[in-house]
């Protein structure tokens, strides 16, 4: 059977699936035109903002400029330039003038309203505000009682005895706001003052005469309250209506501008191709599907059979040689398959037979260690013994040997007899497989220790600090020998350290701290402490700063694993201060 190529079948089936480049290119230009669409709508939005903000700050400069023209004539002119300006002025229905008793003297209205000469304004802000030293003054927006309109009043003083009082009707921004309507017909343009009470708000006149605000809407909640001047926005208006938009605020006065149309009426083109491009995508999932199962046939079915056999190369089975392959590529996959789970035999019994060498070394290593210990530990409870026979012998045979102190030496032999034997079975647990947890308090267990170690420190002439708390109580459960190990091997590296720096003075310290569930067992000597750079690699296997004759590298990588597995627990170690400080941490019971 000839066999074909694997390249040759994929690079055919590549061409069936070109339509996915198109579908993707098509996806990129809608996104692309859905931002343009963005684009505009914000462009032609903030021209209508920059449009109706520059109406309003035109007509209050123009405001402003009528005061001042009012100011500058009115002395000369009197009523006859009240009556002209109101006649031309659409927006400006009254005028007045007061004195600086705020007693009304002159006037100027398009209606016919009850005003007379002598009233007194005295209490009005618009008065009160210029009387108390302001040259102008803008009152906050009202409606007014007589065209229940929007209306608002600005005030200038003329000279020191009169104050002019020009009232406008801001009707004619409800008329600016109605020109400017979108596609489906709705006002884009709602004005409101400062203090977010309506202005101008063509689709609800009725908001404006019943003094309604903006401040409980969503656009306010969600971005005028963050200051979202001049950026495009997307909030729900009145009829749960999504609407996107923009705001601003007049340099005058910081009336607040808001232009909005209808996000649905907007981009109802932009949904309809969406759903295009969706259907005409689960068209192309159905193609990819139907060729999909023609490719399964020719290609991945072989690979299925690849799959189960890499499963039982995980699962330590025999691969056989699979026949029948049709393609080159697949033939060659199946040799490696077979040459790969040969090598990776081979290298399971190489790296079998290396972790029992490393047990092995590291087992003889710690009973080596531990035997010296024992042999240390016991030359002094040795020479008790001895001495004590001996005396008892000697005070014997001069007949000074009284039954005090026949007991005395007797309770001495015993009690060192009894101590050898318990480090008869620390080495026992430390070298049987089996390990029994005990639960014992933890300063009784390390007293125990001390008195192991307190004749070394003695003849190396190490002062010995004791700071174990012996009023709280903390149980913690262990195996005896194996704390042991780790507190004898700690001491012994201090001792090591202290003696061979040639330390004056030199310590070693023990603390015990209970912490919430824990008990922390801190050992400090005055050492020097540890370089640095080989700090964190202390407890790695065979890392050993001593000569090969003094130490194998494994003790404190021991000391780890006694600690962290056995244990349960955690050790660490830093410098600080004089020295090296080791923390053990046990869980408390």
């Amino acid at each position: 059977m000839k066999i074909k190529s694997l390249k040759s079948n994929i690079f055919l089936y590549l061409i069936i699936f070109t339509v996915i480049p198109l579908l993707i290119g098509t996806s990129v230009v809608t996104y692309k035109a859905y931002g343009e669409k963005l684009n505009s709508i914000k462009h032609n939005h903030y021209q209508i903002l920059q449009q109706a903000t520059q109406e309003i700050d035109n007509l209050l400069n123009k405001i402003e400029l009528l005061g001042q023209y009012v100011k500058d004539e009115y002395p000369r002119k009197k009523h006859n330039l009240l009556t002209g300006l109101v006649r031309i002025q659409q927006d400006i229905p009254t005028i007045l003038i007061l004195d600086n008793n705020g007693v009304l003297i002159d006037f100027a209205s398009k209606s016919k309203i009850d005003i007379f000469k002598g009233s007194n304004y005295s209490n009005e802000a618009y008065f009160k505000e210029i009387k108390n030293g302001k040259k102008e003054y803008w009152t906050k927006v009202y409606l007014s009682s007589i065209t229940n309109h929007p209306s608002l009043s600005y005030s200038i003083r003329i000279d020191k005895n009169r104050i002019g009082i020009l009232v406008i009707d801001l009707n004619l921004l409800s008329d600016f706001a109605k020109k400017y309507k979108s596609g489906d017909g709705s006002s884009m343009i709602r004005i409101t003052d400062s203090d977010g009470v309506f202005i101008a708000h063509p689709e609800r006149p009725k908001a404006i005469q019943q003094r309604k605000t903006i401040l409980n809407t969503d656009v306010y909640k969600r971005f005028m309250v963050k200051d979202y001047k001049n950026k495009q926005i997307e909030f729900i208006g009145i009829g749960s209506i999504k609407n996107i938009g923009i705001y601003g605020v007049t340099d005058k006065l910081r009336w607040q501008v808001i232009v909005k149309e209808d996000m649905n009426y907007l981009f109802q083109t932009f949904y309809n191709i969406i759903w295009f491009i969706i259907l005409f995508s689960l068209f192309l999932i159905a193609i990819s599907v139907y060729f999909s199962f023609k490719l399964s046939k020719s290609i991945l079915k072989p690979l299925d059979t690849f799959s189960k056999n890499m499963d039982d190369i995980a699962h330590d089975k025999e691969l056989e040689k699979i026949d029948n392959i049709k393609y080159k590529e697949l033939e060659l996959l199946s040799s490696n398959f077979l040459t790969m789970q040969q090598n990776i035999k081979n290298r399971e019994e190489l790296n079998r037979e290396k972790d029992k060498q490393l047990h092995d070394s590291i087992k003889m290593a710690q009973m080596g260690e531990m035997i010296g210990n024992i042999a240390h530990q016991w030359r002094q409870p040795l020479n008790i013994i001895s001495t004590s026979a001996s005396g008892m012998k000697l005070e014997k045979e001069f007949d000074m040997l009284d039954d005090n102190k026949f007991i005395k030496y007797c309770d001495l032999i015993v009690d060192n007899t009894q101590f050898l034997s318990e480090t008869i079975d620390t080495f026992r647990d430390f070298i049987k497989e089996k390990k029994e947890l005990k639960m014992v308090k933890i300063q009784n267990r390390l007293d125990n220790i001390l008195n192991i170690l307190s004749t070394s420190l003695e003849n190396n002439h190490i002062k010995f600090i004791n700071n174990i708390d012996y009023e709280t109580t903390m149980n913690v459960e262990i195996v005896l020998g194996e704390l042991s190990q780790v507190i004898i091997n700690i001491f012994n590296n201090s001792k090591d350290a202290l003696v061979e720096r040639k330390i004056d003075k030199p310590y070693i310290k023990i603390t015990t701290i209970k912490e919430n569930n824990f008990v922390n067992i801190i050992i400090h000597d005055n050492a020097k402490g540890i370089p640095e750079d080989i700090l964190p690699k202390i407890f790695d296997p065979y890392f050993t700063t001593k000569h090969q004759s003094q130490g194998t590298g494994l003790g404190l990588h021991m000391s780890y694993k006694i600690i962290t597995q056995s244990l349960k627990g955690k050790i660490s170690a830093k410098n600080e201060n004089d020295g090296a400080t080791f923390t053990i941490q046990l869980p408390l019971v």
